[in-house]
This record gives structure tokens, C-alpha cells and sequence, in this order.
């Protein structure tokens, strides 16, 4: 408990921003290179949680009854939603106030319960004779990409939804032999204490402390149990209409490929270094410009090889559309200035400094990971000896109308992997389709061509 209270007390620690990544920092490759997926390639998709903030709009109506501009567009666009026709409304005129409040009810309770439903089962794309989930485009783009005979993805769930998440893949899969689905659930080791506002533990009328899941960085532990040698990572809902798949599946085979050739590379200098016949200018050289590493002072042999022996991550970045999210950012870590993923909230935004370095960033990081997880020996990296501990996240809630901190692991793709070498590729803005709102599925990348 005291490592909690520790953290809280010491506050938020914010990282040391040098730059904002440029285009001089991103790596270059137009070639696409099949010779990854001979290697035994998993997707990871983080999908435990809950669609109700998709949804927050329309709970708002149902309490207000106010029929906002969101409220409109919504009703103005009903029959191009994917689930439009699992609604019972052919007695109901759209346009009017109360047959409104029906419809939303059968979205949200009544018919469909999309309320309580994870992101992974909301119905969101249609095509001529069915409607896909989240689940479905990334099994297509899996088979689209992974490249072996048997194709594995991996979701981390919700315990809650375990059972309708086995159905619907059991159902899926039924004539899918090549498709591998496996889950995990976000382990309970990994949930942190909340605290008061005077960072005292924060405790339940039966007298026990309360624990909270630990952000999204406590699915390092899930990603390290995975045995594969290149694992993909795509959040749940970054999916796109089989009729706009192309950037993004060209993409994915891109990362990968840059991925590799690199990961040869560092393999070659380390065991170069290990056989005693290397070059250290030429690993100098290598080591600033394609992982974009700088060192402070002057790079020794055991410097070298225990920076070049590390995870290595190739992220896509799309030009910064204004997103919430992470950015990609040169930090000083002391020794040396490297690559990092930062969010915002890491940020100190009342150094003015920091600030502008924040407003000059031309990219934004989608969770467009491509992992290259075993060192040159193919053995299994430990990547929990590689997460930054003192990047963590602190954020004000409240339990049943009373407020309390909350404590997050460090990010999956910020702290957790701090200690990663870092290649930043662009990728075209189409691969991006997140669903944050239901509004979001009336982009053009979630519907059809036709």
C-alpha cells in the first residue's frame, strides 16, 4: 500500500520533452517485404471495455429529452447504422420526440442493450447479406496480414462479457479452421489503491480499501504472457469498411517489414559486439539515425549492446488531426535523447516551454503497433523489465458522489514501453477509424463505397 501512497504523494511525474517529432525523425519506407510472415505473428487487440461513453449522447437525450445537433444527425443518418435493421421501429416516425426516446431505449436497453455491451459486439459495418462487429474486421484484417496458415489474435475482455464473447466467436468461427482466437482478462494484481483528496486510502462504508483497474498499462503483463515473435497491436475500435481496408492493410504489412529489416540489423551489431568484431562507429551511426537514439557522451562497447538489446516497436503516426491521445516526442532520459509516445496529461503544460513543444506537433499516435518481442538468440523478452515506473497517471474520479484519485500503471505505449527502441513511421490518415461516438460509424470509413 505505501508504493501507492508514495506515488499519489509524489504527484504526477512529467517527462522531459525535447521536441516534437518531425518528419526528420520519422523512418522512410515505401517497400513492402513478405519474409515477416514467416515469423509467428499474433494480434493483440485491448477490447475490455464497456461501449457506454459510445453512447453518452444518447443517454443524454434519454435524460433531457433535448434534441441537440448530435441528437439530429443521428436520427437524419438512422438507416445507414449497421444495426438499424435489428430495430423494431416500422410503427415509429423518426422525426417525432417521443417515438425518438422509443428508438434510443431499443438501442441502448429494450432490443438491443448496446448500453452493456462491449465495443467488440456492436454491430458497425454492413455489407449485402450481413452486418460485422469489431470482432469480424479484425479477424479480415488478420487474415489479410498475419500471413501464416493459422492466423491468432488475441482480445483482452471484461470477465462480464466472457460468455458473450465466446458465443459470438464460437459462432464466427465455425467455418474459419486457419483462425486462432484466444482472450485474457486485465489481472487483478495489476489494480491500484484510490485514495482521498488528502492521498489518504480511500475506504468503503464495509470498511475495506478500494482498488481500482490500473489503466490500460497493466496490459503489459497480458501482452508478455503472448508467444509470438511480431505482435501487432490495434485498439478495439480502429476499424474500417472492408471497402477502405486496402491503406490500412498495406500499412500493417509496411510496419512490419521496416519492423524487421531493422531487427535484423540490431541482431547483426550484437553479435558482432558479442563476437568481439564490431565496429562501434558504425553502430554510433547507426544508433542515431535509424533508432534516433543521441548520446550525452561517448558511447561505449556495453552502452551499445544494452541499448541494441531491447524490444523493438515500429508505431504508425498520421498527421495530427487534433485527436485526444499520445504523441510521438523526442524526451531526455538523462543519458541519452530517444523516442517516446507521450500523452498529454504527461505534459507539464504550465511550463511554457513544454507547452509549446506540445502545440507544434505535427503527429499523432493511433495505436498503430507493430512488437518485435524475442532478442537475437529468439529467445522471449521479460517486458516487464523494460516498463518506466515513474510514468504513471493520476486522475481525479468519483465513487458513489465522492471524489477520489485513481492511480494508472504507465500506459501500454508510453511508459510501459519506455525502454523499447522506437522507429516512427507515417501512415495514411484513412488507416485511423476510431469509434468514439456512435456518430463516428457515419465517417466514410465505416461505410460502404456504394
Amino acid at each position: 500500500m505505501d508504493k501507492f501512497i508514495n506515488k499519489f504523494e509524489k504527484g504526477t511525474q512529467y517527462v522531459n520533452v525535447v521536441s516534437a517529432v518531425t518528419a526528420e525523425e520519422l523512418t522512410r519506407s515505401e517497400s513492402i517485404s513478405e519474409e515477416y510472415s514467416s515469423k509467428k505473428c499474433i494480434k493483440f487487440i485491448p477490447a475490455s471495455g464497456a461501449a457506454t461513453r459510445m453512447f453518452k449522447n444518447l443517454y443524454g437525450f434519454l435524460d433531457n429529452k433535448t434534441e441537440t445537433d448530435f441528437i439530429n444527425v443521428f436520427f437524419d443518418n438512422l438507416e445507414k447504422f449497421a444495426f438499424y435493421n435489428l430495430l423494431e421501429i416500422k410503427d415509429l416516425d423518426k422525426n417525432n420526440l417521443e417515438d425518438r426516446i422509443k428508438i434510443v431505449d431499443q438501442v441502448l436497453s429494450t432490443k438491443l442493450n448496446y448500453g452493456q455491451l462491449p465495443k467488440a459486439l456492436i454491430k458497425m459495418h454492413t455489407y449485402d447479406n450481413q452486418t460485422t462487429t469489431p470482432i469480424d474486421e479484425h479477424i479480415y484484417e488478420g487474415e489479410s496480414y498475419l500471413g501464416s496458415d493459422l492466423i491468432n489474435l488475441h482480445f483482452t475482455i471484461s470477465k462480464e462479457h466472457e460468455v458473450l464473447f465466446n458465443k459470438y466467436v464460437d459462432d464466427t468461427l465455425k467455418d474459419k479452421r486457419n483462425i486462432g482466437i484466444t482472450y485474457s482478462f486485465q489481472k487483478k494484481e495489476t489494480d491500484t489503491l484510490a485514495v482521498d483528496m488528502n492521498n489518504e486510502p480511500f475506504v468503503l462504508d464495509n470498511g475495506e480499501v478500494l482498488y481500482r483497474a490500473g489503466g490500460h498499462g497493466a496490459l503489459i503483463e497480458n501482452l508478455n504472457d503472448l508467444d509470438g515473435d511480431i505482435i501487432f497491436i490495434k485498439n478495439i475500435d480502429n476499424v474500417c469498411h472492408k471497402d477502405h481496408s486496402k491503406d490500412t492493410i498495406d500499412s500493417k504489412k509496411m510496419l512490419a517489414s521496416v519492423g524487421l529489416e531493422v531487427k535484423n540489423q540490431i541482431d547483426k551489431y550484437i553479435k558482432e559486439i558479442l563476437d568481439n568484431e564490431f565496429n562501434l562507429s558504425e553502430i554510433k551511426a547507426f544508433i542515431n539515425s535509424t533508432l534516433n537514439i543521441t548520446f550525452k557522451s561517448e558511447l561505449s562497447k556495453e552502452k551499445a549492446l544494452e541499448i541494441l538489446d531491447r524490444p523493438l516497436r515500429v508505431c504508425g503516426v498520421v498527421k495530427n488531426q487534433g485527436e485526444p491521445g499520445g504523441g510521438p516526442f523526442i524526451v531526455d532520459n538523462g543519458d541519452y535523447f530517444d523516442l517516446q509516445i507521450c500523452e498529454k496529461a504527461e505534459i507539464d503544460l504550465d511550463n511554457t516551454e513544454s507547452l509549446r513543444i506540445l502545440n507544434s506537433s505535427q503527429f499523432f499516435n493511433p495505436v498503430d503497433l507493430v512488437c518485435f518481442v524475442k532478442n537475437y538468440k529468439e529467445e522471449k523478452y521479460n517486458l516487464l523489465d523494460y516498463i518506466n515506473t515513474d510514468r504513471y497517471f493520476i486522475s481525479e474520479k468519483t465513487y458513489k458522489g465522492k471524489k477520489l484519485k485513481a492511480l494508472e500503471h504507465p500506459g501500454l505505449w508510453n511508459g510501459a514501453m519506455h525502454n523499447w527502441n522506437t522507429l516512427f513511421v507515417e501512415v495514411p490518415l484513412s488507416t485511423f477509424n476510431p469509434v468514439k461516438t456512435v456518430n463516428d460509424l457515419l465517417r466514410e470509413g465505416h461505410l460502404n463505397k456504394k
